[in-house]
């Protein structure tokens, strides 16, 4: 599994992207990749990942990265603010799954 979280600048985001691997880690995923990148940089990132994780921050690019991801018959989810201030990297991580096994 590939998770891309879209994000600014990336700071708070990288911090996210540590716990997350932690946490997969600890519950046993194998294999699992989990960047974080420039929300701009998506058309260059889709192919290469699974799931996409939008970050608060960045919200209102949602409708653009809708077009992109699900054109591309992927999904993506906005994390949600109270996860993503507590820099919650078990309940991103089961977000990303979740969403993944639609």
């Amino acid at each position: 599994m590939k998770i891309l979280l879209m994000c600014a600048a990336g700071m708070s985001t990288s911090l996210l992207v540590t716990k997350m691997e932690a946490y997969a880690k600890q519950a046993g995923y194998n294999g699992v990749v989990i960047k974080a990148e420039p929300v701009e940089d998506l058309d260059r990132n889709v192919d290469n990942y699974d799931v996409f994780l939008l970050g608060p921050q960045v919200k209102y690019r949602e409708k653009w990265v809708k077009e992109i991801v699900e054109a591309k018959g992927k999904r993506y989810v906005c994390i949600p603010p109270q996860v993503y201030g507590m820099v919650d990297g078990k309940k991103t991580f089961e977000l990303a799954v979740s969403i993944l096994n639609q």
